[in-house]
């Protein structure tokens, strides 16, 4: 199996590095593929000066964000061939059997439709994000049960087509469009999925990531979303923040 590992790439220069250099440490053959979304921070410069650390990179003429940049470096990875597509971000950094692991459950009993590792958070916070591995559409009104970093096949991601661009709210870069993808997934049917109990991506928390702003933009973006799905059976708890419903632990007790 060829997989892409598809990457958003902004302002992303003390970090990437160490990224690119744990997918090429995979024990499972693995391939970067890089959107750079219009960095300030010499990072642009840096990725042109070492090519040999990404099968092939692309730069947004303007500023898509985190979704438009995921869905630029999809289209690189699946022009190249690429059987599954993983979702990470350049700060972060994935385990040696991370892709190994989620490739051998992939295909496991028949095949599935996608596969989502726990995830480690380190740096400021030591959470393990731990998703469901039941999840239904009652679980996706009231909060993503599911982490945005899995393997997902290419069946898959070209039958949901991405992240949509309706998702993502005027003004914002980026919020959460992994929630409102799953929910195309689960409308579509392609709900075969498992989940590897084990940490196997890690998350780099740290100042003046995307994530930081969610809360400034998550009562705008379950707004949206309910226009976008009003099929969907919404509730007064759908979305409240800070959340009632989690998939975290801590780390001591994963």
């Amino acid at each position: 199996m060829k997989v892409g590992v598809i990457i958003p790439v902004r302002n992303a220069r003390p970090w990437i590095g160490e990224m690119l250099e744990s997918i090429q440490a995979q024990t499972h053959p693995a391939q970067a593929y890089l959107a750079e979304d219009r960095s300030d921070d010499g990072t642009f410069e840096w990725l042109r000066e070492h090519p040999g650390l990404y099968a092939k990179m692309s730069r947004n003429r303007a500023r898509k964000g985190w979704a438009g940049s995921l869905n630029a470096a999809a289209r690189l990875a699946l022009a190249d061939g690429c059987d599954a597509l993983f979702t990470a971000s350049a700060d972060d950094r994935l385990h040696p059997e991370c892709i190994a692991r989620c490739v051998a459950v992939l295909g496991a009993d028949g095949g599935r439709d996608f596969v989502v590792p726990w995830a480690q958070q380190f740096g400021e916070a030591d959470h393990v994000q731990a998703s469901l591995p039941d999840c239904g559409l009652d679980d996706l009104v009231v909060w993503p049960p599911l982490i945005d970093k899995a393997l997902i096949a290419r069946a898959t991601w070209e039958a949901v087509g991405g992240y949509s661009p309706k998702a993502t709210l005027p003004g914002s870069y980026g919020s959460a469009e992994d929630w409102e993808f799953w929910i195309r997934v689960w409308k579509a049917g392609l709900t075969r999925y498992a989940v590897v109990e084990q940490p196997l991506y890690f998350v780099r928390v740290h100042p003046g990531q995307l994530s930081h702003d969610r809360g400034e933009w998550h009562g705008a973006t379950v707004d949206l979303f309910r226009k976008l799905h009003p099929d969907l059976p919404w509730t007064a708890d759908s979305g409240v923040w800070p959340p009632r419903h989690r998939t975290t632990k801590r780390s001591g007790h994963a």
